[in-house]
């Protein structure tokens, strides 16, 4: 069993095991929303990716993947023209060592919570 708070409101929440893998398998579900659509190869930095990948191995490797979720690595495909917002926000995210990106969003997500 763990037990956490959660960030909006504090409250304590206590998970069984069966209930944690459940949980995970709906967070997986839940971050495709945020995947790119296209341009794979250059945006899979974002950390929303990160964990999205990280999660599934993690769920696959530990014999947990109940999502009906079919992710294969070689989706990736070739950075296509105008795929992309030509933002200066996206230019800095697209060349940031995964580390970083993924620095930065713990510290959004603290400081948002």
């Amino acid at each position: 069993e763990i037990t956490t708070n959660v960030c909006l409101d504090n409250a304590e929440v206590h998970l069984s095991s069966e209930q944690l893998w459940a949980h995970l398998n709906y967070q997986l579900i839940h971050l495709i929303d945020f995947l790119p659509a296209t341009a794979w190869q250059v945006t899979f930095n974002d950390y929303f990716a990160v964990f999205f990948v990280r999660l599934h191995a993690l769920l696959q490797r530990a014999g947990k993947l109940l999502a009906g979720v079919a992710y294969q690595p070689e989706w990736a495909k070739p950075l296509l023209p105008n795929s992309r917002p030509s933002s200066w926000a996206h230019w800095v995210v697209d060349r940031l060592p995964v580390r970083i990106n993924l620095s930065l969003a713990g510290r959004h997500f603290l400081d948002t919570s």
